[in-house]
């Protein structure tokens, strides 16, 4: 976790919207976004030729609109399109076993879901962004059981030299319940659809 030496902290957004291409209805709060948000763009399923392609027209808005942007694990597609950064999936041995990380963590800023205490020790190496997650239940993954308040906690504790988010059916009312000294903001959809309904 080196973030804090690569850059200035206050250069980055409080709040991070978590932007699914395929899902249409997306599209609708996506260009309502101010540049003070930071995107992640994600997909169910793992990242190929169509998916990168089809975010290209979303990385050209913020790319005009000063928006900093992180795209799912790929050498050269995040070098490409000049990336903020680079979201890794901790269970995945061929993304945080690749010698390319190293690459990477040279020039871009490396950013990753947390849900459990085995997946910090393995984020403590590598990562400088964590999202702890799922903090409340959320309408895009209903199946998946929030933490409690003791181990998102002490997730956050964890981390606590490091750049943690809150994420999973976090809004600016709710967040105003979990915040905490360890945390720099939050990501989410739901509190960006919201917002713009």
């Amino acid at each position: 976790m080196h973030f804090k030496n690569k850059f200035n902290i206050s250069c980055l957004p409080k709040q991070w919207l978590f932007f699914n291409p395929k899902k249409i209805s997306n599209t609708n709060f996506f260009y309502k976004i101010s540049n003070k948000v930071g995107v992640v763009f994600f997909c169910d399923k793992n990242s190929d030729y169509n998916f990168y392609n089809s975010i290209k027209p979303y990385i050209s808005w913020c790319k005009k609109k000063g928006i900093k942007f992180i795209v799912p694990y790929s050498l050269i597609y995040t070098s490409n399109f000049k990336a903020f950064g680079v979201f890794l999936d901790l269970n995945s041995d061929k993304e945080k076993n690749n010698l390319n990380i190293r690459r990477l963590k040279n020039k871009f800023v490396i950013a990753s879901k947390v849900h459990n205490i085995k997946e910090a020790y393995i984020a403590k190496k590598i990562i400088d962004i964590i999202f702890v997650s799922p903090v409340f239940q959320t309408y895009s993954f209903p199946d998946k059981k929030p933490l409690t308040h003791y181990s998102f906690v002490s997730l956050c504790f964890f981390f606590k030299k490091g750049v943690v988010f809150a994420l999973g059916g976090v809004n600016e009312k709710n967040f105003s319940f979990i915040k905490n000294n360890n945390l720099h903001g939050f990501g989410g959809i739901s509190n960006f659809r919201n917002c713009n309904e």
